[in-house]
C-alpha cells in the first residue's frame, strides 16, 4: 500500500471532491417575493405558463437551461412553470388582485428562455424570456413580451438572486404594460 504526505492527501482529497461535483446536478431553492409597486381591484386567473425549454426536451421541468460546456446541471426546487406561475400570482396579489380560477380575465403564458451562464469564471448571468397573454371577454388578448438580463459574481449563492431579479423584473415590467393597457 502506498502511504501519502500529508500535503499529498489534500491534494488526492481535492481531486476526489472535484470529480464528484463534475456532473452532479445542483439544487436551487428559495422563497420569491414580490415586489412590485403597482396597485390594481379585481379578480384573474392565472393559468399555468408552459416552460418551453422541457416541453421540447431540452431539459427537464426543474432545469435552468445552462450552457453545454457547464459541468454542472442547475434545478430549480420546484417545476419552472410552477415557479413562474406563482410567482406572477404573488405579484398580482401584492398588487390587490384576488386570485380566481373562474374570473373572466385570464393571464396565460410561455417561459420561452430561462438561462444561467458562469462560464467565463468573473461573473455569472440569469437571462429570461417570457410572453404574457391577457384574455377577458369581449376584449382583444394583451400580449407582452419580456425579456431580462441580470449579471453578478461568479458564485454559487448568486444563481437565486439573479433568478429572483430576473423574475421580479419582468413581472414588474408586465403588470405595468398591462395596467397602462388597460387590460388589468
Amino acid at each position: 500500500m502506498r502511504s501519502f504526505s500529508h500535503n499529498g492527501c489534500h491534494v488526492v482529497a481535492a481531486y476526489v471532491l472535484g470529480a464528484l461535483l463534475i456532473g452532479c446536478g445542483r439544487m436551487v431553492s428559495f422563497e420569491y417575493e414580490p415586489t412590485n409597486p403597482w396597485k390594481g381591484q379585481g379578480t384573474v386567473a392565472v393559468l399555468p405558463f408552459r416552460y418551453e425549454a422541457a416541453e421540447n426536451d431540452r431539459v427537464k421541468p426543474r432545469e435552468v437551461e445552462t450552457n453545454r460546456a457547464a459541468r454542472t446541471e442547475l434545478f430549480l426546487s420546484q417545476e419552472i412553470s410552477s415557479f413562474f406561475t406563482e410567482a406572477l400570482q404573488e405579484e398580482l396579489v401584492h398588487s390587490g388582485y384576488a386570485i380566481d380560477k373562474s374570473s373572466p380575465v385570464t393571464i396565460r403564458g410561455a417561459v420561452t428562455r430561462f438561462y444561467v451562464d458562469w462560464r467565463n469564471g468573473v461573473e455569472r448571468f440569469f437571462e429570461l424570456h417570457a410572453t404574457y397573454t391577457v384574455q377577458s371577454q369581449g376584449h382583444a388578448p394583451f400580449t407582452w413580451e419580456c425579456s431580462s438580463l441580470q449579471y453578478g459574481p461568479n458564485t454559487l449563492a448568486q444563481d437565486s438572486i439573479l433568478i429572483r431579479k430576473g423574475t421580479a423584473n419582468c413581472m414588474q415590467r408586465f403588470i405595468q404594460a398591462a395596467l397602462e393597457a388597460t387590460a388589468l
